[in-house]
Formats: structure tokens, sequence, C-alpha cells
């Protein structure tokens, strides 16, 4: 599980004030693996995060970061 990712990903989302299928089809996935992934459930490809990071205009290593602290 990856609560801390997950957590992340969403409040970067909400903050854009984007929904998950806006979020979904900027990164290019499914808006289901957003749902998965904020949920903690799945954690992103690298190139996923990478993409997440562009779309969310945040540094990847904060989203790295997060995914790091689950793994703890």
């Amino acid at each position: 599980m990856y609560p801390t990712l997950g957590r992340t990903i969403r409040e970067e989302r909400e903050r854009m004030e984007m929904s998950r299928a806006e979020l979904a089809r900027q990164v290019g996935v499914a808006a289901s693996q957003i749902t998965r992934w904020e949920a903690g459930e799945y954690r992103p490809s690298t190139g996923a995060m990478m993409a997440l990071a562009r779309v969310l205009v945040m540094d990847p290593v904060d989203l790295m970061a997060a995914a790091c602290a689950d793994a703890s």
C-alpha cells in the first residue's frame, strides 16, 4: 500500500483544481488508474510519476520521496 503517495497525488490534483479524468488524460492513463493511485493501492511507474510531476507542477523528487516514505 502507498497511502502517503496517494494522499500527495490527490492533494496536488485538488490544489490544481483538476478532476481525476483531466489528470488521467494529461498523464495518458485511465481515470480508474488515478483512483487506484490516490487510494494507495498501486504505485505509478517511474515514467508515470514523472508525467504526474510535470502535470501537477511539482518537483519529481517530492513525488518519489512520498513513494519512499511508504516503503519504510
